[in-house]
């Protein structure tokens, strides 16, 4: 069974999908501007490769549902880095969906509110590997700025 991954924006759930790229390395994001997808898609591999859960970025098309033109896209940073690594088999089986609202820094620390505590993108998929709870499995907000 596939992971569902939702972001928000500017009050938006977004549904992001994900499919392999074929034949090719890297990740393309659907659904923002070329500008943004790009530094979405550097920002979001850095972090996930900095932090040391992946070599290199997969091949991976992530499909945002409705588009977002505008607004803080980087909102959606962890919810494009935990949809990436789901598909390729890097959380917990049994999750169903997944609610995530953050920044990520390119050494993969998660900026969200509500943390006490500096916290990582592994500390995040470990916390989504090891944690079965019922109704939201987990939800990171991202911090009032």
């Amino acid at each position: 069974m596939d992971v569902r991954v939702w972001g928000l924006v500017d009050d938006r759930l977004i549904d992001l999908r994900v499919e392999p790229l074929a034949g090719e390395a890297g990740m393309r994001i659907l659904g923002l501007s070329d500008k943004r997808a790009r530094t979405t898609a550097d920002r979001v591999r850095a972090a996930m490769v900095n932090s040391g859960l992946m070599q290199e970025a997969p091949g991976l098309t992530i499909r945002l549902e409705p588009s977002v033109p505008a607004g803080t896209t980087s909102d959606l940073d962890l919810a494009i880095a935990l949809a990436a690594l789901a598909r390729v088999g890097q959380l917990g089986a049994g999750l169903r969906w997944i609610l995530a609202i953050g920044r990520l820094g390119l050494d993969g620390t998660v900026h969200s509110r509500g943390l006490s505590e500096r916290t990582s993108l592994p500390d995040v998929v470990g916390s989504l590997c090891h944690t079965p709870v019922v109704g939201f499995e987990h939800m990171f907000e991202r911090e009032n700025r």
